[in-house]
C-alpha cells in the first residue's frame, strides 16, 4: 500500500525574507502553535485547523457567501458588513469557494513537502549568493516535527540550508535532533519572558519545558553555534530592569552569545479581527529603553545584539 505524503498546513511562503536570519531567505510559516501568546502577530496561524480571514476592503455586498452558508454561520450584520459566526461555522469553506472578491479567504494552504520545496527551490540563486536559505517558522514548527524533518532532508538534496525558528515549546529529543542535522545552520529560539508567572499569564503556559529545552541545546556545542536568542519587548510586561537582569544571567550562564531584540508592534491586531478574535493591545517600549536593554546584555551578558523591527 502506497504511503500516503505527509502534509501541513502553511499559512504562507514568504520570499525575499531578511529578519529571519542570514541572507536572503524564504520563510515558510507553518499554522498551529501551542502558545498562546497575547501579544502574536501571527494570531492566524496558532490554530491547528483551517481557519477563514475575513478580507473587509475587498467584499462587494454580493451576499454569495451568504447564500451558500448551509449553517447560516456568515451573516450581514448591523453596519451592513460579511460577518462570521464563528462557533456556528464548521470550516466546509462553501463561503471562500462561493467569495469571488476573494473577500473571504482561508488562512492556510494544505501541502505536502514536495509542495513547499518546489516553492522554496525558485530562489535558491539568491540563498547561494547571499548565504540565506530557508527558514522553518510558525506557528510552532516543533509542533509538526515529522513534516518539519522531511522538508529540512529534501532542503538538504538540494544544497539548501535551513535556519528553524521556535518556541523550544515542544519534544526535547525532536528538537535536539532537528538542530543537529547537518544543513540547519541556524537557530532561532524565541523566548517570551524568564518569569514563569508572566509566561503562564500572557502566553499561556509554563516556561519550564522551553528552558530546559534551552539548557540542553545550548550545552552541545555545535548546536550552542546555532544559536540566536530572540526577545519581544512588551512594555511593562517583560522588559522590566529585574526581568532583563534574570534574562542576562541565564544567558551568560548558559554561553549563549547573540541575541535579537524584537520590541512589540501592533500589527497582529488587524488579523485577529479578521479571524473573529478579541485583541489586546499593548505598548511598544521607547527607543531609548530599548537603546539601554541593548547596551546592558552587551556589557553584561557579553552577547552580540541586534534591534529588529522598530516601527
Amino acid at each position: 500500500m502506497e504511503r500516503k505524503p505527509l502534509q501541513a498546513l502553511v499559512g504562507a511562503i514568504q520570499k525575499f525574507s531578511t529578519e529571519d536570519g542570514p541572507g536572503i531567505r524564504t520563510t515558510v510559516f507553518l499554522k498551529g502553535c501551542p502558545l498562546h501568546c497575547l501579544w502574536c502577530h501571527n494570531p492566524e496561524l496558532i490554530d491547528f485547523e483551517q481557519q477563514v480571514i475575513q478580507m473587509p476592503n475587498s467584499c462587494i455586498k454580493c451576499g454569495f457567501c451568504v447564500r451558500h452558508c448551509h449553517k447560516e454561520a456568515v451573516f450581514i450584520n448591523a453596519e451592513g458588513e460579511i460577518d462570521i459566526n464563528r462557533k456556528r461555522c464548521d470550516k466546509c469553506m462553501e463561503c471562500v469557494t462561493n467569495c469571488y472578491a476573494q473577500a473571504l479567504q482561508p488562512v492556510a494552504r494544505l501541502m505536502t513537502v514536495a509542495d513547499v520545496i518546489y516553492e522554496v527551490e525558485q530562489d535558491k540563486g539568491f540563498y547561494d549568493n547571499t548565504c540565506g536559505g530557508m527558514t522553518i517558522s510558525g506557528g510552532e514548527m516543533l509542533a509538526q516535527p515529522d513534516f518539519v524533518e522531511a522538508l529540512i532532508r529534501d532542503a538538504a538534496d538540494r544544497d539548501i540550508k535551513v535556519c528553524l525558528d521556535t518556541s523550544g515549546f515542544g519534544d526535547g529529543d525532536c528538537l535536539e535532533a532537528l538542530a543537529r542535522m547537518d544543513n540547519v545552520t541556524h537557530v532561532l529560539y524565541d523566548m517570551k519572558s524568564i518569569d514563569d508567572a508572566i509566561h503562564q499569564s500572557y502566553v499561556g503556559c509554563s516556561n519550564n519545558v522551553i528552558l530546559e529545552n534551552l539548557i540542553r541545546l545550548a550545552s552541545v556545542p555545535e548546536i550552542n553555534s546555532k544559536i540566536q536568542m530572540r526577545m519581544p519587548l512588551i512594555d511593562g510586561i517583560n522588559d522590566t530592569w529585574e526581568t532583563i537582569k534574570a534574562t542576562a544571567a541565564f544567558y551568560r550562564a548558559n554561553h549563549l552569545t547573540r541575541l535579537t531584540l524584537l520590541p512589540y508592534h501592533n500589527l497582529g491586531i488587524s488579523k485577529q479581527k479578521h479571524i473573529g478574535g478579541k485583541p489586546q493591545v499593548f505598548s511598544t517600549p521607547a527607543d531609548e529603553y530599548v537603546d539601554d536593554i541593548k547596551a546592558f546584555f552587551e556589557e553584561k551578558a557579553e552577547m552580540e545584539v541586534e534591534i529588529l523591527g522598530r516601527i
